[in-house]
């Protein structure tokens, strides 16, 4: 298990949004959350730009998992789409390290350990994917310090 604890700063998210999920490698792996990347990626303006899946909690304890692209200000964001801003925060992130063969199940399976052992303390605020590539993934988990 190999992660680095990182200060991100906020960004503007826009896409499609599953609502009522739990945050895990068997979300991410799902053929709804790839059946949405594929509509996202399938637009004029995707160009080989990473795509995010952000887990998002309600007040309820629920979370809710926006598949979107970062955008510069909320005016980009194309209408239709579910828009979120995620605030600046302290993560821990994790990359996939090869001990699973799927990098999604590679990083939920670090955060598992980690938490587990104590080494973080999760804070249960946004949690992000960032998708650079098929195989290139950066999991940041909200943390507490």
């Amino acid at each position: 298990m190999t992660y680095s604890i990182v200060v991100r700063s906020g960004g503007v998210y826009g896409g499609l949004v599953v609502p009522r999920v739990r945050p895990s490698f068997k979300v991410s792996n799902s053929e709804l959350i790839e059946f949405l990347r594929d509509r996202l990626r399938d637009r004029e303006d995707a160009a080989d730009r990473p795509l995010a899946t952000v887990y998002v909690p309600d007040p309820a304890g629920n979370y809710n998992v926006l598949v979107s692209y970062e955008y510069p200000t909320p005016h980009d964001v194309p209408a239709g789409d579910v828009l979120i801003r995620v605030p600046k925060g302290v993560y821990a992130r994790f990359q996939p390290n090869g001990d699973y063969h799927d990098p999604s199940e590679d990083v939920w399976a670090q955060v598992d350990d980690a938490t587990a052992s104590a080494e973080i303390t999760r804070a249960y605020r946004e949690e992000i994917e960032i998708w650079s590539g098929p195989t290139e993934l950066e999991l940041f988990i909200s943390i507490l310090v």
